[in-house]
């Protein structure tokens, strides 16, 4: 009998999207479980579509704060990995120049510029009266922290072991369970375009981030909040933070905007997915 409304449903929902559509992404994994299909009905489904997912940070802990569980986040994942790519037909390579220098894939040497391995922890949707690690390394300034994310006052380093003391409204407190020390966390949300507890789940993770896997260099300027060429994007996020999205929209994009103070800012340039250029950089 479960079988046969299991394969009821998915009839139904295939029925129910347009004929041309031929690809699920998040919105519809979303909708499923906003409609209360069990996670067995909801992987079915994903496999009769081609994948169009989000995997980003940001996109995950949008899944997770939705109610989406592990095993169908993973499956997400893993079916985005494996989405063959578009067949391009080879031609024959144009003549160069003799005076045209061949373009660099990366534009810098140096252990920073190192091919580095993806080690940001799984999101989670953290709970009040837990204890968890920070995900990246942030600014607070007597004991305050904004969400603006000014490079102002001593830094809380990433991996620090916190207590999410409360969270309510667009305000979350944090206490250092090394120091003792309470960190109050305001949400502007005008500037960040996202909710208190996405905040938090942007902040804070179940385990340490495995920074041992890094050069020891790098490992360092993530713990001191350094911005420092050749650092790919989730190497920034860990040592700097989100920038607020209200100037820029998508940490997929390769220009990103900081603020130093309430009116300094601090725009930074990727290429090729490597931090390149920017103010104050090392």
């Amino acid at each position: 009998m479960k079988r046969t409304i299991t394969c009821l449903i998915l009839s139904a929902f295939a029925m129910a999207l347009p004929f041309t559509a031929a690809a699920m992404n998040n919105k519809d994994v979303i909708k499923l479980q906003k409609a209360g299909l069990s996670e067995e009905t909801i992987l079915a489904a994903m496999q009769k579509e081609a994948p169009e997912y989000d995997t980003s940070p940001d996109g995950l802990v949008a899944l997770k704060t939705a109610g989406v569980s592990e095993k169908v986040i993973q499956k997400m994942m893993a079916l985005q990995a494996s989405r063959p790519t578009s067949i391009v037909v080879s031609q024959p390579p144009p003549v160069a120049a003799p005076s045209v220098a061949p373009a660099m894939a990366v534009p810098g040497t140096g252990v920073f510029w190192q091919e580095f391995p993806s080690i940001a922890p799984a999101p989670v949707a953290p709970v009040v009266g837990q204890n968890y690690f920070t995900r990246y390394s942030f600014h607070e300034e007597k004991n305050e922290h904004s969400t603006t994310n000014y490079a102002r006052g001593p830094v809380v380093p990433i991996n620090t072991p916190v207590q999410l003391v409360s969270m309510f409204g667009e305000k979350l407190t944090l206490k250092r369970l090394d120091t003792g020390q309470e960190i109050k966390v305001e949400n502007v949300e005008k500037y960040t375009k996202k909710p208190i507890s996405q905040i938090a789940a942007l902040m804070l993770s179940a385990e340490p981030t495995p920074l041992e896997r890094l050069p020891a260099e790098v490992a360092a300027a993530i713990r001191n909040g350094e911005m420092r060429r050749g650092m790919t994007k989730e190497v920034l996020i860990m040592a700097r933070g989100y920038p607020p999205a209200h100037e820029t929209a998508s940490v997929e994009g390769d220009r990103w905007v900081y603020w130093s103070s309430r009116f300094v800012k601090q725009t930074v340039v990727f290429t090729n997915g490597r931090l390149s250029e920017g103010r104050g950089l090392f």
